[in-house]
């Protein structure tokens, strides 16, 4: 009689209560996070400066290191090509020439 014991609905119940714990530690660990010092300080730091003034300060050092208007720098020609037609890279190379001239 012994070997004929249902264990599912213990072993379901047991289960079911393992995930009542889980969510009440997931909780408890939200509200330790949304009420500890850290994130009022968090806020302060966000609320000390406006977004207007950042957005300025970027606006300054975007022209200061550039000539307005100038593009920059662009990427470095790879000296070894992806083609392997000789007259599709001759041709590029002129319009690499011809753009640097300009």
């Amino acid at each position: 009689m012994v070997g004929k014991v249902n264990t599912s609905g213990a072993l379901a119940a047991f289960e079911k209560m393992e995930e009542k714990v889980m969510a009440m530690e997931s909780e408890a660990d939200a509200l330790n996070q949304l009420t500890s010092d850290d994130l009022e300080g968090k806020f302060a730091l966000l609320e000390g400066t406006s977004v207007d003034e950042d957005l300025a300060s970027l606006k300054n050092e975007l022209s200061g290191s550039s000539k307005k208007g100038e593009l920059p720098p662009g990427r470095t020609v790879v000296a070894k090509s992806p083609f392997r037609d000789m007259e599709i890279e001759s041709e590029l190379n002129e319009l690499r020439r011809r753009a640097s001239d300009y």
